[in-house]
């Protein structure tokens, strides 16, 4: 990147504004190339008097291939003293856009273009003005109910909540028009200039690409030209050539090999192989585009412990048409087990393969058996993740097979099933609390637990009938928290007050649907690996409330698939399956008591109301533990029934919410089980 070279900037159809894009803190320019030099690393957009006139706008960006694909952070500094920062999309095809409201008085604005240290490429391509009226009317064709939001929010002046639910309006592009999204981000590989090489591939491990010869000779050679055109040249391609092959596909590949070194017949023994070369399955017509091999070379570099890298994937039509993208999670062994997902591109290490008792054949035999049988004895660091489309297949993956989700069979010994302590806050709201401790006696069959109520000075005198009755129950104990309300609080004087090793928080307003609930969470919090486990809880019309939760999204959190029926599928089968989330909801939530003991329980002096589940979660992960979601553990959640809905929520809570971005600004950027070419402004996967 050029630091202070002039862009085109479109303020006004047919009207160009130049600006400059300069180092504002933790970069340095050397010989025309930007280095960060330290973290987080911020460029300024001048002149903002330009921008500072607009309401919404429209930025187009663009970021090297090789630099790692994560959303920029945009942050706006008022006069007054505020700053309002904003994840951006990932420039996964090379550019990518980002709708937003410019907020009044802004004196300044900033970029993150990524997190990594060393040189990176990061452009502005345009900038455009959008009208509030046709933001609007865009929106209320795509989900009127967001459009009535954003209007409701002006009227009691919730403005960043306006702001919001506009862009909720606008939602992001379906993925079934995939192909349009590549068209408007998908840019030329600039290897000689933008996206010069950030490493010396000489360092890289050698590349192997594995491919049974069979299919059409024009499909070869599509594959082939593919190969032939890669940035990375040093790679080998190794064929298997069955009886049944077609002869004259036979001879065109020795005639290809007789030039060409690269072009071998696989060898059964492949003693030539050494423990760091890294093997990868090609199939006769599918094509890499020519930074793929480059990227994976690079990766392994930075990373050259990895067993395993894989990338995202996509077709590409006959005629060239993109569709049916695949954006993958990060490294997911728990959902990994039910629907095998990695796909390809993937790079498996020679050694681990061989450690596995397992040869290059095997690949081609069964891939996906032989990708699941060395990736169950890798550590979970030993698993990356290269968040572009480095694979581009000629037809469409045929549907993974899937596992069913673990049960317990009857007949078969179930774990040892520790003590459990459940922690409830209350206050008043009665029919709440006695819909939920009745679901506890009755609908739960945990086989040991005791339940926390704790009052936080209910007044109404059904609510203290119900308060004395459980005090009469040996199984229930009542804290009386006579207090300013402050549920990380309470929810911690309940655990101080339990010796029990799990805990489990809930809200007083969840409803047992079923008896297996505790069980589901429990089982899965008991796993070493494991921090945090949410549940699956429904609005009481059935529809999803959480499925897990993505960060980032609506700027600083969402709820994925929030409104979706009960019966929703989900994108790759995310709601059939448990899996890894970066956070869950604490309206239901299951944790060893040592490990929420280690990260010192929920942050009641910053976070007393807002956001201190997902911090509690966000602090499990940064030691090291995985956050989880049980799709098995389905609940009923009457949200927010006993505080009611906030008129304006970004006021209300604004302390919480500065500090909660101010501390958590990585993560916002950065959800790894929520792919960054996804839109952060819809509660379902769609195009960003």
């Amino acid at each position: 990147m050029m630091v202070s070279s002039k862009i085109g900037i479109e303020l006004h159809p047919g009207r160009y504004q130049s600006w400059l894009l300069e180092p504002a803190s933790g970069v340095e320019v050397r010989d025309g190339v930007s280095y960060a030099v330290s973290l987080p690393f911020w460029l300024r957009l001048d002149p903002v008097k330009h921008i500072r006139k607009c309401r919404w706008i429209r930025i187009r960006y663009s970021s090297g291939f090789f630099d790692e694909p994560v959303r920029p952070l945009i942050r706006f500094e008022t006069q007054s003293g505020n700053s309002f920062i904003q994840p951006m999309n990932g420039a996964i095809l090379g550019s990518a856009e980002w709708i937003g409201r410019v907020p009044d008085e802004t004196e300044a604005i900033f970029i993150s273009p990524g997190r990594r240290l060393g040189p990176f490429s990061f452009r502005i391509d345009r900038v455009e003005v959008l009208s509030r009226p046709k933001l609007l009317r865009g929106g209320f064709f795509s989900d009127p109910l967001w459009t009535f939001w954003a209007l409701r929010s002006r009227m009691v002046k919730s403005q960043q909540e306006a702001w919001q639910s506009v862009k909720y309006a606008l939602g992001g592009t379906p993925l079934k028009r995939y192909r349009n999204w590549a068209l408007r981000t998908e840019r030329t590989f600039d290897p000689d200039g933008f996206d010069r090489p950030r490493l010396d591939w000489a360092n890289a491990p050698r590349l192997h690409l594995l491919m049974a010869l069979e299919g059409r000779l024009g499909e070869f050679m599509h594959t082939l030209r593919s190969l032939r055109g890669q940035a990375l040249q040093n790679w080998t391609l190794h064929v298997v050539i069955r009886a049944d092959a077609d002869q004259e596909l036979v001879a065109r590949f020795a005639e290809e090999a007789a030039g060409d070194p690269r072009l071998v017949r696989l060898d059964p023994v492949q003693s030539a192989l050494t423990d760091t070369d890294r093997l990868a399955v090609i199939e006769a017509g599918d094509v890499l585009p020519p930074y793929a091999l480059a990227v994976i070379a690079e990766s392994l570099i930075e990373q050259p412990h990895l067993t395993a890298l894989y990338s995202d994937e996509d077709t590409a039509d006959p005629s060239g048409l993109l569709r049916a993208p695949v954006f993958k999670p990060d490294w997911s062994p728990i959902f990994f087990a039910a629907v095998p997902y990695v796909g390809r591109l993937a790079f498996l290490r020679y050694g681990s393969l061989a450690a596995a008792g397992l040869q290059p054949i095997d690949l081609i035999s069964d891939e996906e058996a032989t990708l699941t049988r060395v990736l169950a004895g890798a550590p979970a660091a030993a698993v990356g993740h290269v968040r572009r489309i480095l694979y581009r297949r000629r037809k469409l993956r045929r549907a993974a097979a899937v596992a069913k989700p673990a049960v317990v069979r009857h007949g078969e010994p179930e774990p040892h099933w520790p003590d459990v302590s459940v922690i409830i806050p209350t206050r008043d709201r009665a029919n709440l609390l006695a819909d939920c401790t009745r679901g506890l006696r009755e609908n739960t069959d945990y086989p040991s637990f005791k339940v926390v109520v704790v009052d936080n000075g209910s007044t109404q005198p059904q609510a203290i009938a119900l308060l004395n009755r459980l005090r009469a129950d040996a199984r229930f104990r009542v804290l009386d928290r006579p207090e300013p309300f402050n549920y990380a609080k309470l929810s911690n004087d309940g655990a101080q007050a339990t010796n029990s090793p799990m805990l489990v928080f809930l809200n007083n307003d969840i409803r047992m649907t079923g008896p297996g609930w505790l069980k589901a969470i429990v089982r899965l919090a008991m796993e070493p690996q494991v921090g945090v486990v949410g549940a699956k809880l429904l609005f009481p019309n059935r529809r999803i409330q959480h499925a897990g939760i993505v960060l980032g999204m609506g700027g600083i959190s969402g709820h994925i698939y929030r409104r979706r029926p009960a019966r929703e599928i989900g994108y790759l089968q995310q709601v059939n399956h448990t899996r890894e989330m970066a956070a869950v909801t604490g309206a239901c939530i299951a944790i060893d008591r040592s490990k929420f003991e280690a990260v010192g329980g929920f942050d009641a002096e910053n976070l007393p109301i807002d956001l201190n589940d997902i911090d509690l979660c966000l602090r499990v992960a940064e030691r090291g533990w995985t956050n989880v979601w049980a799709t098995d553990a389905v609940l009923t959640h009457v949200q927010s029934a006993s505080r009611g809905i906030e008129r304006n929520p970004f006021d209300l809570y604004r302390r919480e919410r500065t500090y909660f971005i101010q501390r958590w600004a990585e993560a916002i950027r950065d959800d790894p089980y929520f792919h960054p070419g996804f839109s952060l402004s819809a509660h379902r996967p769609v195009l960003g």
